[in-house]
């Protein structure tokens, strides 16, 4: 075998390792990430069905106040951190702990799934991440909820993974690049049996990508 038919092999191979995965439980994910378990939520559990009407609650007082003080913005995309505090703050109105969940290192990141941990009345955890969507794109297939492998990853406990959306709307304001946007609906989410996909990026960094093997030409403009 020579070396062009070992590469024509290990690009055919390469081919067929990077066919995007479909429909992985959420809670195999998490498992083999994290090796913690998603506990789904049983609506006869006296607990579970406090911790689903104090969310309940915790949403709508959320809304409230995003109607009363609408979040400005110029992008949709950038309303969705905006969204966690005014949660933050409803869930603790509505008697339940929430903080911002530690890695297993015991450090603090702002980024990367999940957003919040939560503490209920019989103290067992429940992570919670927060996600708006409009009216447009509630049904389409359009991607939205997205989890990246990290060797210190935010879950650090057998929990309840639940998810907190915010339908918007958005008024646009004179003379500004902003729009005003307000709450108008919500959905409380089991995600254990959320189906999720696998696909496959390659990537680079600056120091090779503009190497001087690299560039053409340059200059000042």
């Amino acid at each position: 075998m020579d070396d062009r038919e070992r590469a024509e092999i290990l690009e055919a191979a390469l081919a067929q390792l990077l066919q995007p995965l479909k429909n992985i439980p959420f809670s195999t994910v998490v498992r083999s990430l994290a090796k913690h378990s998603i506990i789904p939520i049983n609506k006869d559990d006296p607990h579970d069905a406090d911790l689903i009407a104090r969310l309940s609650s915790a949403a709508a007082s959320c809304g409230e106040a995003v109607r009363n003080k609408p979040i400005l913005r110029p992008r949709p995309n950038e309303v969705g951190n905006d969204i966690e505090p005014y949660v933050m703050r409803g869930v603790i109105d509505a008697g339940l702990h929430c903080v911002r969940p530690a890695t297993a290192g015991g450090g603090l990141k702002a980024t990367g799934y999940p957003d919040i941990i939560v503490w209920d009345a019989a103290e067992r955890p429940t992570y919670l991440e927060c996600k708006i969507f409009s009216a447009d794109t509630a049904n389409t297939s359009m991607r939205s909820f997205y989890l990246s492998p990290s060797d210190d990853f935010k879950v650090v406990h057998d929990a309840r993974h639940l998810l907190m959306a915010f339908q918007m709307e958005a008024t646009a304001t004179p003379n500004s690049r902003n729009s005003e946007y307000r709450a108008v609906s919500f959905k409380l989410v089991d995600l254990h049996d959320l189906l999720c996909d696998v696909k496959y990026e390659f990537n680079s960094d600056n120091r090779r990508l503009y190497g001087k093997q690299m560039v053409l030409a340059q200059g000042p403009v």
